[in-house]
């Protein structure tokens, strides 16, 4: 059995888009954790999975992908800064709070710190949670070197405040580090953080997800967001009206969705009414 006909059998079942973990990463983990199980092949592996709940349950963090790049898709940032980030600094507390969930290296939430100062908003404090299930992602963020493709999109003089050259890549200066706090966090599993201002979850829950396993994931992200906070996912990503329950399109920022007030009756993440 090759790795794609694996996954074609293997995926829907778990509510898990097939295509979206067509990757080397993936295979290559997969392929390790056969191994480590002593199996001799991915047919044994499928049928274990049929009869284990708990291995089905890892294989989504198994198969994770951990490649991010800064200001990906930066007219989305743009937009962010102009339309989003004012208006919730009139809604907010003192300190402006935000989640970024699926971290990788750290790439979208020094993102995040790096606009912030750049659209003149460095007067007020920014707290940034930033998570990932996977620990080694979670270690590259904290050394926060990055080679050059990691910073491509990163306009060359806002490259220069910002970073400085590193051998062969480019280290994040420390002022953009001070604001993030990473933490590991498996998004299904363990409580969300609640009270945010903004959650940032790109090419996670609405790529790698479908079905029941998305919608859940989507209530979990409402219910870490205070009311009219606001949700930023990627330009690639479409989810739908189910999805974003409570939610509402943020205007003039394209794949920013606004927490509209709790309501009686919907669902929070963990299936039960608010």
């Amino acid at each position: 059995m090759d790795f794609d006909a694996f996954l074609r059998e293997v995926c829907p079942g778990l509510d898990l888009s097939w295509r979206r973990y067509r990757r080397r990463q993936a295979r290559r983990r997969v392929l390790d954790r056969v191994v480590e199980l002593g199996l001799p092949g991915l047919a044994a592996y499928r049928d274990l999975l049929r009869t284990d709940p708990a291995e089905a349950a890892r294989l989504p963090d198994l198969m994770r992908v951990t490649v991010s790049r800064f200001f990906r898709e930066r007219e989305r940032w743009q937009a962010l800064a102009q339309r989003v980030l004012p208006r919730l600094l009139e809604e907010a507390g003192p300190v402006v709070r935000a989640w970024s969930v699926g971290c990788c290296g750290g790439e979208e939430p020094y993102t995040l710190v790096i606009l912030w100062h750049e659209a003149g908003f460095g007067a007020r404090p920014l707290e940034v949670l930033a998570t990932d299930i996977d620990r080694a992602s979670l270690d590259r963020a904290r050394e926060a070197w990055y080679q050059a493709g990691s910073v491509r999109e990163v306009p060359p003089e806002v490259r220069d405040r910002w970073f400085v050259r590193d051998g062969r890549g480019w280290r994040l200066r420390p002022e953009a580090r001070t604001p993030v706090r990473l933490v590991p966090h498996n998004l299904m599993h363990d409580p969300p953080p609640r009270g945010m201002d903004l959650v940032l979850c790109r090419y996670l829950v609405f790529t790698y997800y479908r079905g029941e396993r998305r919608a859940r994931a989507a209530r979990i992200l409402r219910r870490s967001l205070r009311p009219g906070g606001a949700l930023m996912i990627g330009r690639k990503e479409g989810p739908g009206p189910l999805d974003l329950q409570g939610f509402e399109p943020w205007p003039g920022a394209p794949g920013v969705y606004r927490k509209v007030e709790d309501t009686p009756g919907l669902p929070t993440g963990d299936g039960v009414a608010n």
